[in-house]
């Protein structure tokens, strides 16, 4: 695919050169045909983008690794030297790093889906596709960069004679829960930026301020006033579930993922429905 509304001719999927007449369809079929059709341009859109990114890199995708290892490595220095922060059984290293891999995937994914729309924006205003597409392109793209730094966890595990329990099968739904949350805000986020550009500046301030309210650096108790940050905060439940099937094969506060889960699902399907609502009005902007 090229820059611009030139590169439409090297997608795979359901383009048309206009919009389609009326307001957007807001029946469930259509939606989610809109959505399964986007898969082609979504993998296209998330291949150039890695490849772009790491081109004329001598590291190349070892890069993956190195925001969550430096951040790991500052956080180990601060609260175990300064603060001497209590982790339990768990080395604070092992912690730390286990939760800023799917909080890095979660940070990036939403800050590159916000801009999606707007970097497009010659597209999107000119021609009709699946526009959700674009934003769902960039969590796919930072996935491929998750997966990679997750590869350092069983190396880590190893280093403190760690063996992972038989309760990591149940990981995939923990990843499914965040995957729907990435979703809906990031569709929600990117539409928000296509109409008033002060969303994605609010949102660049506001992920590295939600990492310090997310169990990322630090446990964060599911009691007291804490159950109910919690609630309005699902990556917390999210971080406890990846450690606890991680290190313990068990999850400790079960309800809570389920809390979370559910607020993420609801989270993505009502953000489908309000940017099949608002897509049609992308092509009135210039």
């Amino acid at each position: 695919m090229t820059d611009g509304a030139t590169g439409v001719e090297d997608f795979h999927g359901p383009v048309r050169v206009s919009e389609p007449p009326g307001t957007a369809s807001l029946a469930w079929g259509e939606i989610l045909r809109d959505v399964i059709g986007s898969r082609e341009i979504a993998w296209a859109l998330a291949a150039r983008e890695i490849k772009v990114r790491y081109k004329h890199s001598i590291l190349g995708i070892g890069w993956a690794l190195f925001a969550p290892l430096v951040a790991t490595v500052i956080f180990t220095l601060v609260f175990t030297r300064a603060i001497n922060l209590d982790t339990g059984d768990v080395p604070y290293p092992l912690f730390a790093y286990i939760g800023l891999v799917p909080w890095t995937f979660f940070a990036t994914g939403l800050l590159k889906a916000t801009e999606s729309l707007r970097q497009h924006s010659n597209l999107v205003t000119r021609v009709y596709f699946p526009r959700e597409a674009l934003p769902i392109s960039c969590i796919l793209s930072s996935l491929v960069d998750c997966v990679v730094a997750a590869f350092l966890v069983a190396c880590m595990m190893a280093f403190y004679g760690r063996a992972p329990r038989v309760g990591v099968i149940a990981l995939p739904l923990v990843f499914a829960a965040q995957l729907a949350l990435m979703t809906g805000l990031g569709l929600l986020f990117a539409a928000g930026n296509m109409f008033f550009r002060d969303v994605g500046l609010i949102i660049q301030v506001i992920i590295p301020l939600w990492m310090w309210a997310s169990s990322v650096a630090y446990p964060i108790p599911d009691t007291g006033m804490f159950r109910w940050l919690n609630l309005i905060n699902p990556m917390t439940p999210i971080l406890n579930a990846y450690r606890d099937l991680i290190l313990r094969g068990t999850l400790s506060a079960p309800w809570s993922l389920l809390t979370a889960a559910a607020i993420s699902f609801l989270i993505a399907g009502l953000a489908l429905r309000l940017f099949h609502s608002w897509e049609f009005k992308f092509g009135e902007l210039t």
